[in-house]
């Protein structure tokens, strides 16, 4: 059905690998599949005994036999059936759980890079629709696949065992449908594979429009938005017909070459019978048993098309579970039990993987502890670069940097970051209450240290006035608090943390100015006994910085402190005479 390429190979070996944990549930499932399977056989090969016997001989006794082990036949059919359903579905339920489990893992471990050129549709697609299509394809392709499998196996055997001829005859079928099942299957999962593509596309349209409603509404782009959609819908309604055309046709025409196998079966039959070389109760217990062996060969003709979308699901999955990481991870890296804070960039470049052009350029800085230092510069200059890179969410292509004397690439990500909090100018909360939100900084923070938080970072006032204080749920996104009151919750989630780098990101560049004014002071309760590196847009949050740098396409051209850089009258002049005009 599918060229086995090594491509292929490696997509079959890596789902397969989800069955180790269950050999003993999956040997189990194996010999209720070969005792049901078997009985099929011996039920249809008993067909023909008991119509010569008991309709054309009239053996009372074959009818006593045959009437007494049917239902004890049918007993353990039942049992056996039970054992394989049960048995299957759970492995199936199993696997899909640590598929989940292991995506969810990875969409975590993935660096930032990887988030900036995906779209947040096509993952949630891969989480939610893949794993769909996958739970069918682990979960109903082994319980019905193998077992229709075995039956067409053991009936096999007793179409030979019943008659040779016939059975050679008869077999003409396989090769016919193996050409269809190979011609279907690879439009099918060519088709298949467009179509979870697209999925994400319009998956990510639905969800861009719901989080831009403010902004659709205002601009009068409902209609562009709605044709937009349409355009990606249209796109995967045609591919998924593609694909549903090639399922549709499969099974008719499997039906067309069994039924004209049967055709040819009651020609033979009816010849050999007439002329005596072959009775009527073995024919129709040949007839019995090719049909028997029939339906689940067609079965498994219809669970190609399942299987294919479940193999391009599983590709795509695959694909994001094997996604490398930018970052790369040291065997034995240096694990930071205490910082200083000393922060130093030394000769780095860095650019993004979608972009030609340098976003910083040889940039060099010393940042000493417990100092307050300021980057400043126009849109896409690369102040949040400098902050990210800190944080390792990426690295340098070229340079090093430096905290505490020690390479970055040579320490341990998760101590190296839980010495560092950051408040970013698009503040993310979560749909839980204060507290927990608060908590996501230092899950150990006990309840003084979260009173300290938001008192520091002047959030008790309104918490206080919240109907369940610090228990309140905030809502989805922080609905039910405003723009400076997220910022002040992120603020005290920082200083919760008890980081020794701080790192602030145009914390208040989207806040009112009352709100701003509130926040600014919040953030400045917070500057003791730290390092702290912060980006702005405003210029008036930085007067008071040990040292300013400004930034002009990925450079440093200037640097010192607030007074120092209006005498000079250059760049930084520049900027903060357009903002005080």
């Amino acid at each position: 059905m599918i060229k086995i390429t090594e491509e292929n190979k490696k997509l079959y070996i890596s789902l397969f690998s989800y069955l180790k944990p269950f050999k003993k549930r999956l040997f189990v499932a194996f010999i209720s599949m070969i005792v049901l399977a078997g009985i099929r056989a011996l039920i249809v090969y008993l067909v023909g005994p008991f119509i010569q016997s008991v309709f054309i001989d009239k053996n009372s006794q074959m009818f006593n036999t045959i009437i007494i082990a049917l239902p004890v036949l049918f007993l353990i059919r039942m049992a056996a059936e039970y054992t394989n359903n049960y048995v299957m579905n759970y492995i199936g339920q199993k696997i899909v759980q640590k598929v989940r489990d292991d995506i969810f893992v990875k969409i975590h471990a993935l660096p930032m890079e990887y988030y900036w050129r995906s779209r947040t549709g096509d993952i949630l697609s891969r989480v939610m629709n893949d794993i769909g299509n996958l739970q069918s394809t682990v979960q109903f392709i082994p319980l019905y696949g193998i077992r229709d499998i075995s039956t067409v196996f053991f009936v096999t055997l007793t179409l030979f065992y019943i008659n040779f001829k016939l059975a050679l005859f008869s077999f003409i079928f396989i090769p016919l449908s193996m050409v269809a099942l190979k011609f279907f299957g690879r439009k099918m999962r060519k088709y298949s594979r467009e179509s979870q593509h697209l999925i994400g596309e319009v998956s990510n349209n639905f969800q861009e429009s719901l989080m831009s409603i403010p902004i659709i509404k205002a601009y009068n782009y409902e209609d562009e938005a709605v044709k937009k959609f349409r355009g990606s819908n249209q796109e995967y309604f045609n591919k998924i017909m593609r694909y549903l055309r090639a399922t549709s046709l499969s099974g008719p025409v499997m039906e067309f070459i069994g039924s004209m196998i049967i055709y040819g079966l009651i020609f033979i039959g009816y010849n050999w019978i007439s002329k005596g070389q072959m009775t009527s109760g073995t024919f129709f217990s040949f007839v019995a048993a090719f049909v028997t062996a029939y339906t689940p060969f067609k079965n498994i003709s219809n669970m190609n098309s399942k299987l294919q979308i479940g193999l391009a699901s599983w590709e795509r999955i695959y694909n994001l579970l094997n996604e490398k990481n930018v970052v790369e991870v040291k065997k034995n890296p240096i694990v930071l039990k205490d910082v200083k804070g000393r922060v130093e960039f030394k000769n780095v470049f860095y650019k993004y993987p979608t972009s030609e052009g340098w976003v910083l350029k040889n940039i060099n800085f010393t940042v000493e502890p417990n100092r307050v230092a300021a980057f400043v510069g126009g849109s896409g200059s690369g102040k949040s670069t400098i902050i990210q890179l800190i944080l390792r969410f990426f690295d340098p292509i070229e340079g090093k940097i430096l905290i505490d004397g020690y390479d970055i690439r040579d320490i341990d990500l998760k101590s190296l970051r839980n010495f560092m909090s950051i408040v970013t100018q698009d503040t993310m909360v979560f749909n839980d209450t204060i507290r927990n939100n608060i908590k996501v900084g230092n899950l150990n923070a006990i309840e003084e240290d979260i009173i300290k938080a938001c008192e520091v970072s002047d959030s008790i006032g309104f918490i206080n006035k919240m109907p369940d204080k610090l228990d309140t749920v905030i809502g989805e996104r922080g609905l039910k608090i405003s723009g400076g009151q997220k910022q002040r919750l992120a603020i005290a989630r920082a200083v919760a943390r008890k980081p020794k780098i701080l790192l602030l990101d145009e914390a208040t560049s989207n806040l009112d100015s009352k709100s701003e004014e509130t926040v600014q002071r919040a953030i400045e309760n917070v500057l003791k006994e730290k390092t702290v590196i912060m980006t702005a847009h405003r210029l008036s949050t930085v007067v008071n910085s040990d040292n300013i740098f400004v930034l002009k396409n990925g450079e440093i051209v200037e640097s010192g402190k607030h007074e120092e850089l209006i005498k000079k009258g250059g760049e930084y002049f520049n900027l903060y005479k357009k903002q005080n005009i």
